[in-house]
């Protein structure tokens, strides 16, 4: 059984999940050409004592690239059960080679979503996203 898992998750390029991490796959998404940053800083609810302030998140054009570059796609349900959530949200447009177009929308915890014409909701999550801006 575990050599049948290994050899499914060598195919899919997906990294296997855990309690406290989803299983992340490739998103294969085009080069990223131009990023648009529409807001920024943005509570979704109420911040409580203690969290970091929202206006605080302000990522740049060149950290939301990073993000897309190094995001992998989770399964919303699996991001929900086993991430923590922040309210600190940003969004935006994209741009991809070949003229591709989405909005995307990024939290200070890595969490993030692409929405891109004619294709399903991409839920992301970025493990390597720990510096400057994002934190937890």
């Amino acid at each position: 059984m575990f050599g049948l898992a290994v050899m499914l998750w060598a195919m899919t390029g997906c990294t296997p999940g855990g309690e406290f991490q989803p299983r992340l796959c490739p998103t294969r998404l085009p080069r990223v050409t131009a990023v648009q940053i529409e807001r920024d800083g943005i509570a979704r609810w109420q911040e409580t004592d203690g969290e970091p302030r929202c206006a605080g998140f302000r990522p740049t054009p060149a950290d939301i690239r990073w993000f897309l570059a190094h995001a992998g796609s989770a399964d919303p349900h699996d991001v929900h059960m086993t991430l923590p959530e922040s309210p600190c949200v940003a969004r935006g447009r994209v741009r991809f080679v070949g003229g591709g177009s989405g909005r995307w929308q990024v939290d200070r915890t890595g969490n993030g979503l692409l929405d891109r014409p004619g294709r399903a909701r991409i839920t992301l999550y970025c493990r390597r996203c720990r510096s400057r801006p994002w934190s937890q």
